[in-house]
């Protein structure tokens, strides 16, 4: 079909060199401690059975030694939230000029719309990877995953993984702050009540946390200790897909402290800047932390028109879909995915709230 008067002159007399936008993928630091998985469930659940590492006890022979006991493993089942984006394709650039005006796309337009439509998608999938990572760090900080449209769901983490310093342990009182004291402490309680039994353990840092551990009294004379090498604190090493930056090790008692920061942010619905790690805060993981991000079915449209349409869930991180609205009058692009991140050795992070 011969293109129009209107597409020729658009062209011949235009031409786009650059396109700038400020969207770009995001950050997903966390998504090393959360890995991701599929199911077609709707509902997704967890089995926790708590064993506090007890010891055998010599008995005199022929008395029939312990009777011992187990209790049992208790289910969690969780419906993970449902996240759905859309944008109308009659916006896309080129539809005005082609399917508008009732004129089949010629391989230039189709090229185009096609481009400006998968721009579209990548950004709303953005949109729900950052709320993704938002519920990672809720999970580190708080152990509870809020939501808007539904009841937020709350792992029970223990009230001691989770202490909030106070007068003078604060790491922005430098000369009385003894930070290494505070990781040793975490530590004990990721081996003791998570049953840890890590040697190397991540320290993930807010900003104001690192600079405010960096400028202690206890960190400075460690550093200044030759004998051992017992820090080596350096230059970060930025990670530009994690967003996370590397600033070297520490030790404190018989553990090995990886030192990162993490200071990525979203903008929430009312268009501010949040970080996703609290400044002031600092997350301790060890490395036989076990957590997952676990996708459940999305309703999906099976079938056609031959054998007949039906709604089933569908296996996978998202669907998407097009539909024409006849009541709207619009031709809507929708993805859709229903994640919740699992911290599944919930007790084995150790949050501080440094100030």
């Amino acid at each position: 079909m011969p293109i129009t008067l209107n597409q020729h002159r658009i062209g011949v007399t235009q031409t786009v060199v650059a396109k700038f936008s400020d969207d770009r993928k995001p950050k997903k630091g966390f998504t090393s401690i959360f890995p991701v998985q599929t199911t077609d469930a709707r509902e997704v659940s967890i089995e926790v059975e708590r064993n506090n590492q007890p010891m055998a006890v010599d008995v005199q022979r022929g008395t029939g030694g312990n009777r011992n006991t187990f209790t049992k493993s208790t289910e969690k089942i969780f419906v993970p939230p449902y996240y759905e984006e859309n944008f109308d394709f009659t916006a896309c650039e080129r539809y005005d000029v082609t399917f508008a005006q009732g004129n089949a796309p010629t391989r230039m337009d189709a090229g185009m719309l096609v481009r400006s439509a998968m721009r579209k998608v990548e950004k709303l999938k953005n949109k729900i990877e950052r709320a993704k990572e938002l519920q990672r760090a809720q999970v580190l900080q708080t152990g509870i995953v809020v939501l808007k449209n539904g009841d937020s769901i709350d792992y029970k983490r223990q009230a001691g993984s989770m202490p909030v310093l106070t007068l003078g342990n604060r790491w922005n009182q430098a000369a009385t702050a003894k930070p290494l004291d505070n990781f040793k402490t975490g530590m004990d309680f990721l081996r003791q009540e998570g049953l840890s039994g890590a040697t190397v353990i991540n320290a993930i840092m807010g900003s104001a946390a690192f600079n405010n551990f960096m400028a202690t009294t206890q960190i400075k004379e460690q550093a200044e200790w030759r004998k051992i090498n017992r820090i080596d604190l350096n230059m970060p090493q930025f990670d530009n897909v994690s967003g996370m930056a590397f600033q070297g090790q520490v030790a404190a008692g018989d553990f090995i402290i990886n030192i990162w920061t993490y200071n990525e942010f979203y903008t929430d619905e009312n268009g501010a800047k949040q970080t996703y790690l609290d400044t002031n805060t600092v997350v301790m993981v060890p490395d036989d932390f076990e957590g997952i991000t676990q996708h459940a079915g999305v309703p999906a449209i099976m079938g056609d028109d031959a054998t007949g349409k039906y709604i089933a869930p569908m296996e996978g991180e998202y669907y998407t879909r097009d539909v024409i609205d006849e009541i709207k009058m619009t031709w809507d692009f929708i993805i859709a995915s229903a994640p919740l991140v699992i911290p599944v050795s919930v007790d084995r992070i150790y949050t501080i709230k440094t100030v």
